[in-house]
């Protein structure tokens, strides 16, 4: 995938703002990465790491991360499911269901979750697994009304960044990609200093493992350097911020 590192993303802005706001995750948000299919000598990141350089500082940064039911029930994984449960009945992660909506909200998600599908795999009325997640995800967004969308889905996120949005019912909704968050915890100092290694290896290993990927993305350090460019302004301003971490909390 591409890194953005020439324009703002008018959905990071407003996280930085107010990080106390309403962020859906898509389920690769709580599946450790894995390209070893796909990456030649690559291999998958293991849960351990992944928990402690994703996760964790994910949970401990943002107070209202959530879910929607049909993706919580996409985890299959006994680690990744396991970890996702936890959080649920620790009350750290809300799970969006649709159920929620009275007669009138649904009538109106199930006719944006119709228009939203005719761009996807997915069919209401078989209620396949394909994108399934992403299109109910986007609906309740759509209906609650919620201002993102955190994803590492490429259907999803061209979705959201492509006109069609707008005649789609998603013009106010904002994609979320996971080098923004990996920015976000390192300049808000969300982690601990010997963890900051952590994001590095997590955005090397998205964004940086091939040939393409290395022409195309820059390195951790340009990365970080070219973020800082875009947003620094907008967080000196900001009133929003999280606590960083501190051996002392």
């Amino acid at each position: 995938m591409k890194v953005n590192v020439t324009d703002q993303n008018p959905a990071l802005v407003s996280l930085i703002h107010n990080f106390a706001q309403q962020i859906p995750l898509d389920a690769n948000f709580f599946i450790p990465f894995d390209r070893s299919n796909t990456v030649k000598g690559s291999m998958a990141i293991t849960f351990s790491a992944f928990k402690k350089y994703w996760l964790d500082p994910l949970f401990v940064t943002f107070p209202y991360l959530s879910i929607h039911a049909s993706v919580f029930n996409e985890l299959v994984s006994g680690e990744s499911k396991k970890y996702a449960e936890n959080r649920r009945d620790q009350g750290n992660l809300i799970v969006m269901d649709d159920s929620e909506f009275d007669t009138n909200k649904e009538v109106y998600r199930k006719s944006v979750e119709k228009v939203i599908a005719a761009h996807t795999a997915y069919e209401p009325e078989l209620d396949n697994a394909d994108d399934r997640g992403e299109v109910k995800s986007l609906a309740y967004i759509a209906t609650k009304p919620l201002n993102f969308f955190a994803s590492h889905d490429s259907r999803a996120l061209r979705l959201l960044e492509s006109p069609i949005k707008e005649k789609i019912g998603l013009a106010s909704v904002g994609a979320i990609e996971i080098y923004e968050l990996l920015y976000y915890l390192r300049r808000m100092e969300m982690v601990e200093p010997d963890k900051v290694n952590g994001l590095k290896m997590m955005y090397k290993y998205l964004y940086c493992l091939t040939k393409k990927e290395k022409e195309n993305n820059p390195q951790w350090g340009d990365f970080y350097q070219l973020m800082d460019n875009l947003y620094k302004s907008e967080i000196i301003k900001s009133t929003g911020k999280p606590t960083p971490y501190s051996p002392y909390n």
